[in-house]
């Protein structure tokens, strides 16, 4: 009964995304440990992509001018050599690149621990592009900070801030469900790769994080029961040359919508109460 409860109050909001990729494999999700795999490597691949503005990957040396931004907070965690005068040189860890893909090396598979250290340096690479950015602005800049501003994608930010927060969601599934010490490999034990203790909430938090990646989210629709909708589109594409994509994402929400009421209508039938009672609200 409780999955059937998580499945209704999943059901409380529709939410439609259409995002740009430069690849379509056509695949379904694979097992849950699989697509944490999959999830964990691309992350990592995007984080290290993005972290090329502000140091070596080859040495793991930070750029010069990037070490007192760095040291002008503290959180998150910098996969670079601690600079010499650095406040807090606990927070830096040369390893990050130097590592394999997490899940392909038996003795780093990816773990709770993978989780952790993707969000931390997400969150690190999101205050160093906003402060870099913002530094680049002022009067008297350097012309490192300016050229190093000029290579940033500022689409990354939201995608970093995407990483934080579905590695805290992974994360806690696996606490909660008791699944934080397993090490999730390739070849691995099928019956562990299927991770059974897993609720279908979980499933669709794994799910939706696997589906979107580090993809470019460009437009997005959420319908709450209540009848409230709300249309995002990313700035700079509600222009005439969008036109194809506003209209696939429109046709998406047409087909989405009339499934979603069907599943709310048959999820009340099959209840045999409103759907508000269901999900436990008698206020």
């Amino acid at each position: 009964m409780s999955q059937f409860v998580d499945l209704a109050r999943n059901l409380l909001a529709l939410e439609i995304n259409t995002v740009l990729k430069t690849g379509i494999s056509a695949e379904k999700m694979p097992m849950a440990g699989d697509a944490l795999i999959d999830l964990a490597q691309e992350y990592y691949v995007f984080l290290c992509e993005a972290l090329e503005v502000f140091g070596s990957r080859e040495t793991a040396i930070l750029a010069p001018w990037a070490g007192p931004i760095s040291d002008s907070f503290h959180w998150g965690m910098a996969p670079f050599v601690p600079p010499s005068d650095a406040a807090r040189p606990d927070r830096y860890d040369p390893f990050f690149f130097s590592r394999d893909l997490p899940g392909n090396d038996p003795a780093r598979g990816t773990t709770l621990k993978v989780f952790d250290d993707l969000r931390e340096v997400a969150s690190w690479l999101r205050e160093m592009t906003d402060r870099t950015l913002d530094a680049a602005r002022q009067p008297g800049a350097g012309a490192d900070v300016v050229s190093a501003a000029a290579l940033i994608d500022q689409d990354t930010m939201p995608i970093l801030m995407r990483i934080q927060r579905n590695s805290d969601q992974i994360n806690d599934v696996l606490r909660r469900r008791g699944l934080d010490t397993v090490s999730y490999l390739r070849g691995m034990d099928e019956e562990v790769r299927r991770m059974p203790a897993l609720k279908t909430a979980d499933v669709v938090t794994i799910r939706k994080a696997w589906d979107v990646g580090t993809e470019l989210v460009v437009m997005q629709s959420t319908i709450q029961i209540d009848g409230d909708v709300v249309t995002r589109l990313l700035k700079g594409r509600d222009t005439a040359g969008n036109s194809v994509v506003i209209g696939v994402h429109k046709d998406a929400v047409d087909v989405s919508f009339r499934y979603w009421s069907f599943l709310i209508d048959a999820l009340g039938r099959f209840a045999g109460k409103a759907v508000n009672t269901l999900v436990g609200d008698t206020g």
